[in-house]
């Protein structure tokens, strides 16, 4: 285990060490701030106020996820607080926290906080994928993602055999050794027996098509208004589908240094100067990083809840519902 945390660990930093050697090499830091001065301090102020519009459409999906049993409010803390924990933790460590917050607060069973936040995801790689299509087959960019292709297919593939062949499921679930990874994919198994309906996959579908078009909307501010680039809106569109890539990849808390790089190769696939490309990264992550981590970081402290806990697995699921409140 020491050794597989070990090789994870240098992964990541060489991820990250690459990257940032990426964006910065070369780079001439008086044009750099020269370019972050540039830009439109009120087109910024609005932006920052819009990227929670798309946050608050992100709570009503988690609500809807629900069963409307949540609340928008509770949902929208939980974002939230999962957003900030992922920002300054490495390993996503902000979905946990999202269930474990929802457990406490609307007293859900822990698959049942788990399943909702699989949902948010796997829906989540579905929009990327499709997005990343898309701008691959219109600008003829050759990015990889057969990976993540493989990957949601799999999923796909795994929730059919859920559907066709629950009997068989069963059995492999209770075979598990993980009591808890048992209990989750039987939360799973019964939500895709009898919650997944047509109607659910729709809907579901359409809360995020808006919540990733106003995700983008954020983008196509920073780089058309607030940084004032040169690009068509298909442009923009390669660019934001790039640098969503970035912020998803496992590596630094809130993807620092890989998303700054991912915006610089974007907009260099433009001919967008490296100066301006790496301001506008550095810019634009600002705007998704310290609002939405201050915020987040308040509805914790709030919360009662410990990341100390949440990262002892075993600790935090024997936690009671009301532990901390």
């Amino acid at each position: 285990m020491l050794v597989k945390k070990a090789a994870s660990l240098f992964v990541r930093l060489a991820l990250v060490g690459g990257c940032l050697v990426y964006a910065f090499w070369g780079l001439n830091f008086s044009e750099l701030w020269d370019a972050i001065t540039r830009f439109d301090d009120v087109a910024l102020f609005w932006t920052v106020l819009f990227s929670f519009v798309g946050y608050g459409v992100m709570a009503l999906r988690l609500n809807f996820l629900s069963g409307f049993c949540a609340g928008n409010w509770v949902c929208f803390k939980a974002f939230l607080m999962s957003m900030a924990v992922n920002n300054i933790v490495p390993a996503k460590l902000g979905e946990l926290a999202k269930a474990f917050y929802l457990r406490r607060e609307c007293r859900f069973s822990l698959s049942r906080s788990i399943t909702m936040v699989f949902w948010e995801r796997f829906f989540d790689l579905n929009a990327i994928l499709a997005m990343g299509l898309v701008v691959a087959f219109h600008f003829n960019l050759k990015m990889a993602f057969v990976p993540l292709g493989a990957a949601v297919g799999g999923i796909w593939v795994g929730l059919w055999v859920v559907r066709h062949y629950p009997d068989f499921v069963g059995r492999i679930i209770e075979k598990l050794p993980s009591n808890r990874l048992a209990e989750f994919l039987a939360e799973l198994k019964l939500q895709v027996l009898h919650g997944v309906t047509p109607s659910f996959m729709t809907v579901l579908g359409l809360y995020t098509l808006v919540c990733w078009v106003l995700y983008a909307g954020s983008t196509f501010l920073v780089l058309l208004w607030v940084a004032d680039l040169p690009l068509t809106v298909g442009q923009a569109a390669a660019v934001f589908v790039i640098s969503s890539l970035g912020m998803a990849m496992p590596s630094s808390p809130g993807a620092l240094g890989v998303f700054e790089a991912a915006v610089v190769f974007s907009l260099g696939l433009f001919s967008v100067d490296k100066a301006q490309a790496l301001a506008t990264g550095l810019v634009l992550h600002m705007v998704q990083y310290i609002p939405v981590t201050v915020a987040g970081l308040l509805v914790l402290a709030k919360s009662g809840l410990k990341l100390s806990k949440i990262r002892e697995s075993d600790e935090a699921l024997d936690a009671t519902p009301e532990a901390g409140k």
